[in-house]
């Protein structure tokens, strides 16, 4: 009777760590994070270090997330300004979070949904945008898709 419940118990315990290997989901103990998938994580940080060049306004720098050949023609300032209705000199972007990141079955495509807080200066307005980025991977590496991001 012991050996059978430890047995399953064990089971259980497999089939746990199956599940969270293969979800999109990964786990959060404090200061300690489990992550079960990399690309995902990868999206995660790209997309986080995309929107803290928008909230420093370091718009050289966050041209370089498009391909080479995008980033010569990019202009993020009239992204943000097309998507926010705001001038980039009045925007504020407070805070962001990522909600969620999903990529398609063959792994070359990739959405990653987030939800900001930001700041219209001079007002007392204040706005909370949810926006899709959307990635795709070229040459085994993450680029966001110039047509697409800020929408």
């Amino acid at each position: 009777m012991r050996k059978s419940a430890i047995i399953f118990l064990v089971l259980i315990l497999l089939g746990l760590g199956v599940y969270f290997f293969v979800t999109k989901y990964d786990i959060k103990i404090g200061s300690l994070q489990f992550i079960f998938a990399k690309e995902r994580n990868l999206l995660k940080n790209l997309t986080s270090a995309f929107l803290e060049d928008l909230q420093f306004k370091d718009f050289v720098k966050a041209a370089t997330y498009h391909t080479p050949e995008d980033q010569e023609q990019v202009d993020i300032p009239h992204l943000i300004e097309r998507l926010f209705k705001i001038k980039p000199e009045f925007l504020d972007i407070m805070k962001y979070e990522i909600t969620d990141v999903d990529i398609d079955k063959s792994g070359a495509r990739a959405r990653v949904k987030t939800h900001s807080i930001v700041k219209v200066l001079n007002t007392d307005k204040i706005e909370e945008p949810d926006i899709i980025f959307y990635w795709h991977k070229q040459d085994g590496q993450w680029y966001m898709q110039l047509e697409s991001s800020l929408q």
